[in-house]
């Protein structure tokens, strides 16, 4: 199955140019958003495997889009691609959910960083089919807790013998010569 590609942006030519460039590289199923509204429904309707969101989008912007899918799809790596970049924006963007932030000037760097992201996805372990799907409560996001590692008992050191305390002696009679 081709990676699912989430595209948000308010520009239909970004997100034309966005899907062929994308398309040219390896097969993906593309989905589009043209606003930061739409982009967080479609995310959460069909989860895709990359988010790439514009900035700036009329309703709700691109921040605020990144911080609604996060926090429904914490693992989904998110890509800011923006004409406003800016170190401090950059720094902004990561408290949002944001892995990366890219300026639309350097095409170049989106793709390495979409072939980075999407090599890392098809690396990563895929859950078990036995394993239970994370119990979500409404309006609380869903967790998946991860099994603790095993104990490591090779150097654990043998446990302490408590000893009772010896009874104390009372403390002097200050009426007593």
């Amino acid at each position: 199955m081709p990676p699912r590609i989430l595209i948000a942006d308010d520009n239909p030519v970004v997100r034309t140019t966005l899907r062929h460039l994308l398309e040219s590289l390896q097969a993906c199923d593309i989905i589009e958003a043209q606003d930061g509204q739409e982009a967080v429904a479609r995310a959460l309707e069909i989860p895709p495997v990359l988010a790439i969101l514009d900035l700036a989008m009329p309703g709700v912007d691109g921040l605020n889009a990144a911080r609604q899918i996060s926090q429904a799809l914490p693992t989904l790596p998110i890509v800011m691609y923006t004409m406003h970049f800016s170190p401090h924006l950059e720094v902004e963007a990561m408290k949002y959910g944001v892995r990366k932030l890219v300026s639309k000037t350097q095409s170049s760097v989106l793709v390495s960083t979409v072939q980075e992201l999407l090599a890392a996805q098809a690396s990563a372990p895929q859950p078990s089919p036995n394993a239970l799907p994370p119990v979500a409560l409404e309006g609380v996001p869903a967790v998946e807790l991860a099994a603790p590692p095993p104990a490591d008992t090779s150097a654990a050191p043998a446990p302490e013998t408590l000893e009772p305390n010896p009874p104390e002696d009372p403390p002097p009679d200050p009426t007593a010569t």
